[in-house]
């Protein structure tokens, strides 16, 4: 396929922009030549002469840029949109976990599970998001799950890193379950197509024993994975640390072997100078989630400290909204709150957004995406953008804070296959997906 007629953000070492663009997509699902109107750039001979007999998409002068990354979610909550507490409102974290989150968890089932994941997915591929790193949890309904999560990823065709939610909050016997599930998905992950991938999930050092940390780290030997657990969420996972092992979440998890190059930190806001100073010696990848942290009120992470010590910061949603431009501007502005200065945050949120999502996808699970470049994956998403002012590759953070978020997205493509296109779905019936979605959720409702 051929994409003609685009205005092309690459994100490549060049950080071209190419007003009037035209890319190559192969067969295979990886990007071809990628040229602009000028001679330099016209497609060459052996590009033209596949371009004669390839499907042809005008993009119309529309905006086209690399599909985004959320590098950590939770699908599993989709089906809460719009669900009643009872009783008083929680007044903290930890309240928040027992009276929404760990009750809303063990009531899944597997029609649950799956349509949270259709439904999540489809959310995040309208909000041109091409890749998930889902962190699951479904304690009454623990193996196979991941296997139904990746059902729904491949109905709808974006790309996942799927993991399961060990913990000893349900008992030993759940937490050996969890440990099993995240073994056999690996395992058989890594005989598939690189469409999903696997991730080994642990939930957090406050609900996790030495014991059960040791069993994962020894069962990932072998396997080499990398782990995906939240650190320091909440002043109570230090609390629960300094009191039962007298160290911090961040040098506890490191020194069982947890927290390595490969791993996610996702959260780390109350890290203190040595803790990011451990983050940034050992290469291990923290995960920032904005919106979330703000409707908890558990504090802001300290980003421009991370980044300056050399800590590689990723953006996640957290499961909080599907929508990572609005966790790029959340990210922009708490930093901006944070310093007591309107002139820091650009860099970093420009770099968590659309730079190190797309590094910690390649470093921990070798995947090639998030740049417009021969020989990547096309993951690519096209808006409905027609920049008012000039765009250049100087510019280009004014255009996604205050334009590019807000555009409609017009098509998706992963792995050089539509998965939105014109504004439709090209795989699945978006109605009849969300009115199964609504009868599901109310059973899941009256079972909360």
């Amino acid at each position: 396929m051929i994409i003609e007629n685009a205005r092309i953000l690459t994100f490549d070492a060049s950080n071209r922009v190419l007003d009037s663009g035209s890319i190559e997509v192969r067969d295979d699902g990886s990007i071809g030549e990628v040229c602009g109107t000028q001679p330099a750039l016209s497609l060459s001979k052996g590009a033209l002469a596949r371009a004669d007999s390839a499907e042809k998409f005008d993009a119309r002068g529309r905006l086209l840029m690399p599909a985004l990354i959320n590098c950590h979610t939770h699908l599993y909550s989709t089906l809460a949109r719009g669900i009643s507490l009872p009783g008083t409102p929680p007044k903290n974290f930890p309240e928040i976990l027992k009276k929404l989150w760990w009750r809303l968890d063990r009531a899944l089932n597997e029609d649950d599970i799956y349509y949270s994941a259709l439904i999540g997915v489809m959310d995040s591929a309208r909000c041109g998001v091409g890749t998930l790193v889902d962190h699951h949890s479904s304690p009454s309904t623990v193996g196979g799950s991941l296997d139904v999560i990746e059902r729904a990823f491949r109905e709808i065709g974006l790309r996942g890193v799927l993991c399961y939610e060990t913990t000893d909050r349900n008992g030993p016997r759940n937490a050996q379950q969890g440990l099993d599930e995240n073994i056999r998905f690996i395992e058989r992950t890594r005989r598939g197509d690189g469409q999903v991938n696997a991730s080994f999930g642990l939930h957090a050092s406050f609900t996790l024993s030495d014991r059960t940390l040791r069993r994962a780290v020894e069962a990932n030997k072998t396997l080499k994975s990398g782990f995906h657990v939240h650190v320091s969420e909440d002043r109570s996972d230090n609390q629960d640390a300094r009191k039962k092992h007298g160290e911090s979440p961040v040098r506890r998890l490191h020194e069982i072997g947890v927290l390595d190059d490969h791993a996610l930190a996702a959260h780390c806001i109350h890290v203190s100078a040595t803790d990011i100073a451990t983050l940034a010696r050992h290469k291990i990848n923290a995960v920032h989630n904005p919106q979330s942290n703000c409707n908890n009120a558990v504090g802001a992470a300290r980003v421009l400290e991370m980044v300056k010590a050399g800590v590689l910061v990723g953006l996640g949603s957290d499961g909080y909204s599907p929508r990572m431009w609005d966790e790029f501007k959340t990210a922009f502005h708490v930093q901006k709150l944070r310093a007591g200065d309107p002139r820091v945050g650009y860099a970093e949120a420009y770099a968590l957004a659309l730079l190190n999502n797309r590094t910690i996808a390649k470093k921990v699970w070798g995947l090639e995406i998030g740049r417009i470049e021969e020989g990547a994956r096309a993951d690519l998403v096209l808006y409905d953008y027609f920049p008012p002012t000039p765009l250049t590759s100087d510019n280009i953070f004014g255009h996604a804070l205050f334009g590019i978020a807000h555009a409609p997205v017009e098509s998706l493509i992963v792995n050089g296959r539509f998965v939105i296109r014109s504004r439709e779905f090209v795989n699945v019936d978006e109605r009849a997906v969300a009115e199964r979605a609504t009868a599901c959720a109310r059973d899941l409702w009256r079972r909360f």
